[in-house]
């Protein structure tokens, strides 16, 4: 009986010592998640830290661009504009001028 018990003991010693490795391995489980955890709160962290001022500089980039087409657009406005009055006045005084020869 009593080498039965040196045997069951021998066990139980067996299995503490395999429960021991998988506790270890648990553990070292966890902290790698941790890891990862704290890695993917940096990477968010500098994603957001990188890509906020670019996107900043990217809006103010495309106000300038909008507000210099704006300005070419109305330049441009204002010479046709001209050049519309100017086809009707031209227009006028050669209506004009067909008249005067008629009448000649």
């Amino acid at each position: 009986m009593e080498e039965t018990l040196k045997q069951i003991l021998s066990e139980i010693q067996t299995v503490n010592q395999r429960m021991d490795g998988f506790e270890k391995r648990f553990d070292n489980l966890d902290k790698d998640m941790n890891d990862l955890k704290d890695g993917q709160e940096q990477l968010k962290d500098s994603t957001i830290n990188r890509v906020g001022p670019y996107i900043e500089e990217v809006a103010k980039h495309i106000d300038e661009r909008f507000d210099e087409v704006k300005e070419i657009s109305e330049d441009q406005q204002r010479v046709i504009d001209t050049l519309a009055v100017r086809s009707v006045k031209n227009e006028s005084e050669i209506k004009d001028f067909r008249r005067i020869l008629k009448n000649q």
